[in-house]
């Protein structure tokens, strides 16, 4: 007779741990352990082909609320599952184990730690699967604006610009008819233009300051077809925007007579000129930068710098190369209750999230100008570091912060899409542009708005006029080497 082996039912519910079935099948239950098998592997099979076969579909697929729910429900049934076979191996192999000489008292039970192994390992994997899944649907119903709430880019009152035809269409005679011109795949709304450009809002809400103010405005501009990019940052301290058509009758002239960053309190407080309800702060604001740069504003994304701090510590820090050293003795406190010296040196090096806000806020050594030239440095130089596989350890957490920090009228279906162009995206050649007098005038007049048209209308058309009011060249921050 076999001499009977005690730990093997532990081992076996161990093997099922690995992958259900696995510890029936080392047992000898070979049809068993596949029947088992076969649901759970069929499942990762299919899952696994959704992604390889259109990743950025799937994406779209599952940042949808109703799916979300669907996989967190899915995700319990599977590991029931999982604990089951592991159940399963267990009993199979005592009652195996049954069969032969019984084991010696003092052997008695040796599986049963390693069963609880098993069983402990997968419902902590469940468990964790199961949290980040909570976590992501809790982000996406925060980050995400429901349709018809309001917080709409209203309809811009400039022509957008022509859809790019297909094909060539011929000249001259012809002799013979042309040959067919292959359709064209269907691309998403927003690329119909060939461009995509996102409103970036940074917000200092906080202590001491009444309701959301634009601390950082910036237009992110993507070419479709080749993947450049181009930032452009406005000044917050712009005069005379013009106002979209749906509040353009709130002055005479259509346009808003204060600064840019104060339209948003204002269009607040006179909710009959401006429409929107608890979002007429942001559409007028969107709206406004929408007619001053003359292309149709794709999706907006708002972030509290409070957010910006966090992600950076999540991150490990930014990695930033500083051109210039800065000095500021009136830095204001976060709880805006006085002053702080700041200091940064020249040259690369890395930065806690409480620095790099330092570094892009501080102003008072040179200006609102140079402030926006660090804004886009940091910004320009987060986007390089930011590493999808990297940050998976990280994913928990980083749900937290973009639930709490972040929202964007960008649609969860269009993400997908945005994937695949971000994928195509040079980060290291960024053109950046400041709209800053004397080029364009702190209050703008009719020419100053064609001027900051004319600049991201053409910006992919060949070489643009510079809107930088110094010989600084306006070209992508240079990557900062680390260690």
């Amino acid at each position: 007779m076999t001499k009977p082996d005690p730990s093997r039912p532990g081992i076996a519910a161990l093997l099922s741990a690995l992958l259900p079935g696995l510890g029936q099948v080392r047992l000898g239950a070979r049809r068993r352990g596949a029947l088992i098998a076969l649901p759970f592997v069929g499942i990762l099979v299919i899952a696994a082909a959704a992604v390889i076969l259109d990743r950025y579909g799937a994406i779209d697929t599952i940042l949808s609320p109703g799916v979300l729910v669907g996989v967190l429900v899915l995700v319990v049934a599977m590991g029931a599952y999982h604990l089951g076979a592991i159940l399963d191996a267990f009993r199979l192999g005592r009652r195996m184990a049954a069969r032969q000489q019984p084991a010696p008292p003092r052997r008695r039970g040796l599986g049963t730690p390693l069963l609880i192994v098993a069983l402990g390992a997968v419902v902590a994997l469940y468990g964790v699967i199961e949290l980040v899944g909570v976590r992501a649907y809790q982000a996406t119903a925060a980050i995400f604006a429901r349709p018809s709430s309001g917080f709409e880019i209203p309809a811009a009152s400039f022509a957008p610009r022509p859809t790019p035809t297909p094909g060539v269409v011929p000249t001259g005679p012809v002799t013979e008819p042309p040959p067919p011109t292959a359709t064209p795949e269907p691309v998403p709304q927003w690329a119909a233009d060939g461009r995509l450009n996102l409103l970036l809002i940074g917000s200092d809400a906080g202590p001491g300051r009444w309701m959301a103010r634009m601390d950082s405005i910036n237009v992110l501009s993507v070419e479709v077809a080749t993947g450049r990019v181009a930032l452009f940052s406005l000044w917050r301290y712009t005069g005379n925007v013009p106002l979209p058509p749906e509040s353009a009758g709130a002055f005479k002239d259509g346009r808003f007579p204060g600064w840019l960053n104060a339209l948003y309190v204002y269009a607040m407080e006179h909710p009959k000129q401006f429409p929107g309800g608890e979002a007429a702060g942001f559409r007028a604001t969107a709206g406004a930068i929408q007619e001053l740069v003359g292309v149709p504003i794709d999706g907006a994304i708002a972030v509290n710098l409070n957010g910006f701090v966090d992600v950076i510590d999540a991150i490990g820090g930014l990695w930033i190369d500083i051109p210039f050293a800065v000095h500021d003795d009136k830095y204001a406190l976060p709880d805006g209750r006085g002053y702080k010296v700041v200091d940064f040196r020249a040259g690369c090096q890395k930065l806690s999230g409480e620095r790099a806000l330092e570094y892009a806020r501080t102003r008072h050594q040179d200006s609102d100008y140079g402030r926006n030239r660090r804004q886009q440095r940091v910004i320009v130089s987060l986007a390089r570091q930011l590493d999808p596989i990297g940050m998976l350890p990280r994913v928990p957490e980083l749900l937290d912060i973009a639930r709490d920090n972040l929202w964007t009228t960008i649609a969860p279906e269009d993400i997908g899409d945005l994937a695949a162009l971000a994928a195509r995206v040079d980060k290291t050649d960024v053109q950046t542009y400041l709209f800053w007098p004397p080029q364009t005038p702190q209050r703008l007049d009719t020419a100053g708005i064609e001027h900051v048209r004319e600049v991201v209308r053409t910006i992919f058309d060949g070489p643009a006029p510079s809107a930088s009011p110094t010989p600084e060249p306006t070209s992508t921050p240079k990557p900062c080497p680390r260690p």
